[in-house]
Parts: structure tokens; C-alpha cells; sequence
């Protein structure tokens, strides 16, 4: 606090995969110290557990940045690296909706950005990029949110395929932290 008090930081965030995490930290600062949390993985196709937080945070009046609309891969056709750290159980409901999308016409990694894009509580989303193509289909995506809903239908479908895996995580730091 005293590093914004004299102006060497504007801003001051804390992230971790654990969702508790934020409470923990937020409920032992001063009001205001913390201005932003940046929350990975939890608000996607498969996991939305950050919607339960949002409330809270709104009422401490901390930002939220949304990293990860994909999973880290795992809403994605190229499926996510070998290290992914995700239960079997959550990759194999991710390739299936993967391969649900496909049969439809859609590109899961669009649907899933696009998901992420419409909740307005959330005022960040961060999406990581490797190509320029990809830049261009994220870019895109974002601009069919602004004229258009996503499909619903396959919303609904995909979301019953990650029912029996809804907002299954993974270990992530110390295991009393998950």
C-alpha cells in the first residue's frame, strides 16, 4: 500500500488457480490494497466456479481478469500440451466436445472465447496467442460477440458433454492452497 501511497505502483494484483486463494489474501489486507485478481482457467466452457467469486469481489471492488478462456488448451482442436495437468477425466470430456463442435461446423476455441467474452462482470479476458492467425480468429471472435449471440444450441449440448466434469480442477502450489 505504501508503494501506491508515494506512486512507484498504480495498481497491485494477486493470481493463483486456486479460487480460495483470493479470499484468503482479500480478508487479511486493507480494503483497496488489492485492485485486481487475475483468475486462470475458472471461467470456460467446462468451469465457470469463478462466477460463485464474482460477488464477492464486486463488493471489495477488485478488477477481474479472465486468463485462460481455453484451458490452457484444453478447448482447443490442437488439445492441450502433454504437461496439462487435468484429470483424464476432464481431457477426455474436452475431446469430446472438441469433436462435438466439429461435427457442427464450429471451432471449440471460438465458441469457448466467445463464452468467456459475454459475461460482463468480468472486465478482462486473457487469451494467449502464438501465431498471427491466431490473433486474427481471436479478433474476430471477439467482433461476432459485438453483432451476434453464439450459437446457443451447441452451448447448451457442449455444456451437458461437461456436466459429469463441471468445474473439475487440478493441484496448482501447495496442496493446502487447493
Amino acid at each position: 500500500m505504501k508503494l501506491k501511497e508515494v506512486g512507484k505502483v498504480r495498481f497491485i494484483g494477486i493470481t493463483g488457480l486456486p479460487l480460495k486463494i483470493f479470499k484468503y489474501v482479500l480478508d487479511r489486507v486493507p480494503e483497496g490494497t488489492i485492485d485486481v485478481v487475475l483468475s486462470y482457467c475458472h471461467y470456460c466452457l467446462n468451469d465457470t466456479a469463478l462466477e460463485d467469486l464474482i460477488p464477492y469481489l464486486k463488493s471489495k471492488g477488485v478488477g477481474i481478469i479472465n486468463a485462460s478462456p481455453l484451458s490452457m488448451g484444453l478447448l482447443t482442436e490442437a488439445g492441450p500440451p502433454s504437461w496439462h495437468p487435468a484429470p483424464i477425466a476432464l481431457q477426455s470430456a474436452c475431446l469430446e466436445a472438441v469433436d462435438y463442435c466439429k461435427r457442427k461446423g464450429r471451432n471449440i476455441s471460438e465458441l469457448a472465447l466467445q463464452f468467456a467474452l459475454q459475461n460482463e462482470d468480468i472486465s478482462t479476458t486473457l487469451i494467449g496467442m502464438n501465431s498471427v492467425e491466431q490473433v486474427k480468429e481471436n479478433v474476430k471472435a471477439a467482433i461476432e460477440v459485438e453483432s451476434q449471440q453464439s450459437d446457443l444450441g451447441i452451448l447448451e449440448e457442449v455444456g451437458k458433454i461437461f456436466q459429469p466434469v463441471k468445474n473439475l480442477t487440478w493441484p496448482s502450489g501447495r496442496a493446502e492452497n487447493n
